[in-house]
């Protein structure tokens, strides 16, 4: 009757699931299916606590040591670090203009005697 294969129905679920968590992330009610997502916050938290200080645990170490020396995983990964390095090099300047055509729009306005209640 239904034409509709398993794999449909499995991401139809679990994108249920996901805004489901989501929502309740959102709102602040803690479900089973945000659990995931709090024990990841719980550890950005911690990692972000110790990142300076003398103690550490084995799930830390990794975090660590791309603080110390993010270059040296740079160099692992030259796929990921190339278009970082290309985008901020590019974007730059254009980012630059247009914060340029920003300004210039904002003084024009301030020029004109419009007033929206008068």
């Amino acid at each position: 009757v239904l034409d509709i294969k398993d794999e449909v129905l499995i991401s139809k679920f679990l994108a249920g699931i996901a805004n489901m968590a989501a929502f309740s992330r959102e709102v602040g009610i803690p479900t089973e299916a945000g659990l995931p997502h709090a024990f990841g916050n719980a550890f950005k938290n911690i990692a972000a606590l110790i990142a300076d200080a003398d103690f550490t645990f084995k799930e830390v170490e990794e975090v660590k040591k791309f603080l110390e020396d993010p270059d040296a995983y740079a160099a692992a990964n030259p796929v990921a670090a190339a278009p970082a390095a290309t985008g901020a090099a590019a974007g730059g300047g254009a980012a630059k203009k247009e914060e340029k055509k920003v300004v210039e729009e904002e003084e024009e306005e301030e020029d004109m005697d419009f007033d929206l209640f008068g």
